[in-house]
């Protein structure tokens, strides 16, 4: 599956060189890249919040878009470097659960250990292989490197499960998995779940209802809507959800649906 387009997901941030660095290999190996920068500023080591973000971007990058996917705790210890491909898309990820969620979107049909080291920069460091390896393996793939020349099957990668809310009669229970850099809240909960008069609980406070937009109510008012992907949000209006009622990722939440409607 050649492609033109890379799309990069990292904890890196845009403070220091990393991320130009990788774009250098990248481009220094195939020119004429198309590169999207999905975002760099996952919280550091924060598998979880990198999972969800390219479960959730995914859809909206072209078609055999390659994800080049970046926050590697255990970087330079003996965890893999994976390879991965759905019908539409591929991926090279640190073997830690990253394209754990990829599943709720598209099935991934093959999996490889990255082991074909002629792929990789000739000095590779403890602490970069995403310049050092990924970036160089992807700019392979690229120009249309086989599949098998990157490395053996690997069904062992590993994954993490989405964690579903659960329904009991008319209540919802779910848990926050994302907080976005505005503060907002997003759990587990699709829309399906639930209706415009749901009463939410959390963090101890109670919420009626559900907005259609950030502005609808009062500068300073909480409020819980559906957010752009698709999931129950909870924010403050030009404020931090987050940070007003000292939520966590992995708070529960609660939501009573009523039957009335």
């Amino acid at each position: 599956m050649k492609t033109k387009c890379i799309a990069l997901l990292s904890d890196f941030g845009t403070h220091d060189p990393f991320v130009g660095a990788m774009k250098g290999v990248l481009l220094s190996k195939m020119p004429g890249l198309s590169i999207i920068d999905i975002t760099h500023q996952i919280p550091p080591q924060d598998i979880q919040t990198a999972a969800f973000y390219l479960m959730v971007a995914m859809p909206y990058m072209p078609r055999h878009a390659l994800f080049l996917t970046v926050v590697d705790p255990t970087v330079g210890t003996g965890r893999g470097i994976i390879w991965a491909r759905t019908d539409n898309y591929q991926f090279i990820s640190p073997d830690n659960g990253l394209i754990s969620w990829v599943d709720q979107k598209e099935k991934i049909k093959e999996a490889r250990f990255i082991s074909n080291s002629s792929l990789f920069m000739k000095t590779i460091s403890a602490t970069f292989h995403g310049r050092d390896i990924m970036a160089p393996v992807a700019a392979a793939i690229a120009k249309g490197l086989p599949e098998k020349k990157i490395g053996p099957i690997f069904e062992g990668y590993r994954r993490f499960p989405f964690p579903l809310p659960v329904k009991a009669g008319n209540r919802v229970t779910g848990q926050v998995i994302a907080i976005d850099h505005f503060g907002n809240v997003v759990t587990n909960i699709k829309r399906e779940y639930l209706n415009a008069r749901a009463v939410f609980n959390i963090s101890d406070r109670m919420l009626k209802g559900m907005k259609l937009t950030y502005a609808s109510v009062q500068e300073g008012e909480a409020l819980a809507l559906i957010g752009s992907f698709g999931f129950l949000e909870f924010s403050v209006r030009n404020g931090s959800f987050a940070r007003t009622f000292d939520v966590k990722i992995g708070s529960q939440v609660e939501a009573i649906v009523s039957l009335d409607e």
